[in-house]
């Protein structure tokens, strides 16, 4: 918490600059984009019975279990699926400051680890940003050209959901970030539990086996968790309480996945 309260804001924004110049000069940012435009393209070209666009937006809310939601937000074909692109993006990243040991540039032993850590986070936002616009342009671009409604019932809904999304990203970002700390220059294996956690695809196991075993109580809390609130509060229809609901919900796992961060990179031999 000591960390917490000692941010150096101009150290952060100079490591965030410098995080800036190179996503902007590296290929991996570049490719994690034109994999988020396929995407759509691709979902469009090969499910040629989708009924409307907002079924590759994945709408959730209305208050369901996670356990109950679409077929395609159950196949990832959502905007879950950009959070898994710059979860990949953050291992390869961050992996590669320790495999070349520029960690030890940017990092000294008695820094305050938060900065690095708010800094890896604003990058994995923009990143974020830039991946949600390149995948709804490309949705509704190659969409209308197909002649696919787009299943838009309310403009504000529309807003609000997206800007939800965009909200949990920012807890996912500092989970993977965690991840990360823990394997560090393997980050293969980081790679492959960002997917399974960003995705949403375990809680939502979870879920439905702890209501097969009638724990629907046990249940119902999964939908505090970050992938939970993903599906269960953020919803297409104009809603304040979700949206307060998953403010609050981020804001709780951000706080804590970043506090747990630090204490990694201060408790581990990172350095």
């Amino acid at each position: 918490m000591h960390d917490l309260l000692t941010i150096n804001p101009k150290r952060v924004v100079n490591l965030f600059k410098m995080d800036l110049y190179h996503l902007t000069r590296g290929r991996s940012f570049y490719v994690m984009v034109a994999i988020a435009i396929f995407i759509p393209v691709m979902m469009l070209t090969q499910m040629n019975g989708a009924n409307n666009l907002m079924a590759f937006i994945g709408t959730g809310g209305n208050h369901v279990s996670t356990a109950a939601s679409s077929a395609a937000s159950g196949a990832g074909m959502s905007l879950s699926m950009l959070n898994i692109l710059t979860g990949i993006f953050l291992c390869i990243y961050i992996g590669s400051d320790y495999t070349t040991g520029f960690i030890t540039n940017v990092v000294t032993a008695h820094a305050n680890k938060y900065d690095y850590i708010i800094s890896k986070a604003l990058m994995a936002l923009v990143c974020n940003v830039a991946l949600f616009v390149a995948y709804l342009l490309t949705l509704f671009i190659v969409g209308s050209a197909m002649g696919v409604p787009t299943g838009i019932e309310s403009i504000p809904g529309f807003i609000q959901l997206i800007l939800e999304k965009l909200i949990l990203s920012i807890p996912m970002s500092f989970l993977v970030i965690a991840v990360n700390m823990v394997f560090r220059r393997n980050f293969g294996w980081s790679i492959a539990i960002t997917c399974l956690l960003a995705s949403g695809m375990l809680t939502m196991s979870v879920q439905m086996g702890l209501q097969m075993l009638g724990l629907d109580a046990v249940a119902f809390l999964l939908n505090f968790t970050i992938s939970g609130a993903s599906s269960f509060f953020s919803s297409a229809t104009p809603d304040p309480f979700g949206l307060l609901a998953i403010v609050l919900i981020s804001g709780a796992w951000t706080i804590v996945l970043s506090a747990v961060s630090d204490w990694l990179m201060n408790r581990l031999d990172l350095l």
